[in-house]
C-alpha cells in the first residue's frame, strides 16, 4: 500500500510536470506512483529544469545591467558636454593682464591674447597717463602724422624697471606683462590683501601689490605675479614706469587684522 505523503508529493510533482508521467497504460501509471526511485528521479529533472532557467534569467540579467550600465555612462557624458556648452553660451569671456610674466597662467580656459613689455608714465612726471599698459612686442605705426602747436605738445610713455628683487628677477631689470582672456568667465578681479579667491571664483595667478615709490607720482595698484619673469639684457637703470613694492601703514588701516610694514598679497580670480 502506498503511503498517503507519497501520493500527495506525487500529485503535485505530475501537476507540476504537466502530467507527464500519466501517459500509457493506467497500469504503468500506478507503478511509477508507487516508485520512490522514479519519483526521486522526477524531483532531480525539476529541479535542474528550474536551475537551468535560473542560469539563463541571471545571464539575461547581466546583459540588460550591462546595457544599462553604458547608457547611464553615455547619458552623464552628454550631460557634461551640455554643461559645458551651456557655460560657454552663457559667458561672454573675461580679459586680464598678469604683470611680470611673458604668459598667461596654466589654467583651463584661459588664453594667451599678446605679450609685451609693462610700459607707463616716467615715475616722475605730472603728466602723461596714470594707467600702466602692456605694450606689444610688435607695434604697427601709423600711416600718417599729426600736427601739433609746439613740438614738445605731447605725453610721454615709458618701459618699466623692477626696483627690488625677488627669485630669480633683480633690480633695475625690465618688467614683462601678458594680456590674456578667460574663456569661461564673464568677470575678473584683482583681490587686495589675498592669496585665495572667493567660493566657486577660479585663481588665475597670486602675486604681491605694487605701485610707485610714495614720494613720487601716483600710479595704479597692480598685482606682480609672485614669481615675476624679466626681460632678457635689459639690467640698465633707464627708469620710467618704475615697480615697488607696497607695505600697509597702520592708523585709518585697522591694524589688527593687519601688521605695519606688511608686503601685501593680492590674487587674480575669475569667475
Amino acid at each position: 500500500m502506498v503511503p498517503c505523503k507519497i501520493i500527495t508529493v506525487t500529485s503535485i510533482l505530475f501537476f507540476l510536470l504537466g502530467q507527464r508521467s500519466c501517459q500509457g497504460s493506467d497500469k504503468q501509471s500506478r507503478l511509477l506512483v508507487s516508485d520512490p526511485t522514479y519519483l526521486l528521479s522526477q524531483l532531480e529533472s525539476l529541479t535542474r529544469e528550474v536551475n537551468t532557467l535560473k542560469t539563463v534569467s541571471s545571464q539575461e540579467n547581466q546583459v540588460l545591467k550591462s546595457k544599462l550600465d553604458d547608457q547611464n555612462t553615455e547619458i552623464a557624458s552628454l550631460r557634461s558636454q551640455i554643461s559645458t556648452l551651456t557655460q560657454k553660451v552663457n559667458a561672454q569671456g573675461s580679459t586680464f593682464t598678469v604683470w611680470g610674466k611673458k604668459t598667461c597662467p596654466s589654467v583651463s580656459g584661459t588664453e594667451n591674447i599678446y605679450s609685451g613689455i609693462a610700459s607707463g608714465s616716467n615715475y616722475a612726471d605730472k603728466g602723461n597717463g596714470v594707467n600702466t599698459l602692456c605694450m606689444p612686442h610688435d607695434p604697427e605705426k601709423l600711416i600718417y602724422g599729426l600736427t601739433v602747436i609746439n613740438s614738445d605738445d605731447v605725453g610721454h610713455i615709458y618701459g618699466s624697471e623692477y626696483q627690488f628683487s625677488t627669485h630669480r628677477m633683480h633690480i633695475q631689470e625690465d618688467v614683462p606683462c601678458a594680456v590674456c582672456r578667460v574663456e569661461t568667465a564673464s568677470s575678473t578681479i584683482m583681490i587686495p590683501g589675498k592669496l585665495s579667491c572667493p567660493p566657486s571664483w577660479r585663481k588665475q595667478y597670486t602675486g604681491f601689490l605694487t605701485s610707485n615709490w610714495h614720494a613720487y607720482q601716483g600710479t595704479e595698484y597692480l598685482c606682480l605675479d609672485l614669481d615675476p619673469d624679466f626681460v632678457e639684457g635689459s639690467r640698465s637703470d633707464q627708469n620710467g614706469r618704475l615697480f615697488y613694492p607696497v607695505r600697509t601703514v597702520c592708523g585709518s588701516l585697522p591694524c589688527p587684522p593687519y601688521e605695519n610694514g606688511d608686503l601685501v598679497s593680492c590674487v587674480i580670480c575669475s569667475k
